[in-house]
């Protein structure tokens, strides 16, 4: 089949249409260029920030890690403060036995059994072995008796003196070994507090990297963001022009419908008057081309 003969007007909006059809394939591949950049474009900060966000992982995986030990270790330390301050409240306690126990035992000199009785063991013997006066032999026997009444109450004196220096022991020992238990736990405290404190430095630096990963996945989200709506708006503008061409090229279909209808109307309005005439066919074909030059054809009954 032959192209469709158009009269002149819809030959000059055939025309109009062709030109705007180019022009409209043009700005279409110009946008769609675009639009292919900018969407490379949004795939870029995409993978971006997916190996920013790669990276980050690992790294808040290690801060919460350290911020669990480091709360682990203030805890530990709350602890063994509380045990220090019970600790010393015991001490004053213990400090305040010792003194109680030391000042129990009535001042002054105590004598001990062994001594009066040496000191017995030797009369005796001068009294067997040395003949002395009469008077001073009393005397002797005297001092002698003395002695043993001494003896009697030294006896005595000495389970309340051995038990009084037991306390006094156990009071000074309980004193010793609470002292002793302060140092350790007043070491053990710093410790914890430099190992809380190294824990928070090295959480203050993963935090600060994080913080910085953070930032750059931000920036990242955000500039893809904005390419976002570029290519959101090279869409439109790629959908509308697309919509045009479609038009335009619906509207040219449309002319040469109409046109081949109105010939086709025409043409058998022709051979029904005068059938079986090819020259008078012809002749008609001919009148018909002439008319659709000079514009629209229009029948009436």
């Amino acid at each position: 089949m032959g192209r469709t003969q158009l009269s002149e007007e819809a030959e000059r909006e055939e025309e109009e249409g062709r030109e705007r059809f180019h022009a409209a394939e043009t700005k279409l591949r110009e946008l769609g260029s675009r639009r292919q950049l900018l969407l490379d474009q949004v795939h870029q900060l995409s993978d971006l920030q997916k190996s920013l966000y790669d990276r980050r992982q690992p790294k808040q995986q290690q801060l919460d890690d350290l911020h669990n030990a480091h709360r682990e270790v203030g805890h530990q330390l709350s602890e063994a403060r509380r045990r220090r301050d019970a600790l010393r409240a015991g001490i004053e306690q213990a400090l305040i036995d010792v003194r109680m126990v030391r000042q129990e035992l009535p001042k002054g000199d105590h004598a001990r059994p062994e001594q009066l009785r040496r000191e017995m063991a030797q009369l005796e013997l001068r009294q067997q072995t040395h003949a002395v006066p009469l008077a001073e032999e009393n005397a002797l026997i005297g001092h002698l008796r003395a002695l043993r009444k001494q003896l009697l109450v030294a006896e005595k004196e000495q389970g309340v003196v051995e038990a009084h220096e037991a306390r006094r022991k156990a009071a000074d020992e309980t004193l010793k070994q609470r002292r002793l238990e302060l140092d350790h736990l007043s070491a053990e405290v710093q410790r914890l507090h430099v190992e809380r404190d190294r824990k928070m430095e090295a959480m203050r630096s993963v935090l600060l990297e994080v913080g910085q990963l953070v930032a750059e996945i931000r920036e990242k989200g955000r500039q893809r963001a904005e390419v976002m709506t570029r290519l959101d708006t090279a869409n439109r503008q790629f959908m509308e022009v697309d919509r045009e061409c479609g038009e335009l090229i619906e509207a040219s279909r449309r002319r040469r419908q109409e046109a081949r209808q109105t010939m086709g109307e025409y043409n058998r309005a022709v051979r029904s008057s005068v059938s079986g005439q090819s020259v008078v066919d012809r002749t008609a074909e001919a009148q018909l081309a002439e008319l659709l030059k000079r514009g629209r054809v229009t029948l009436s009954g």
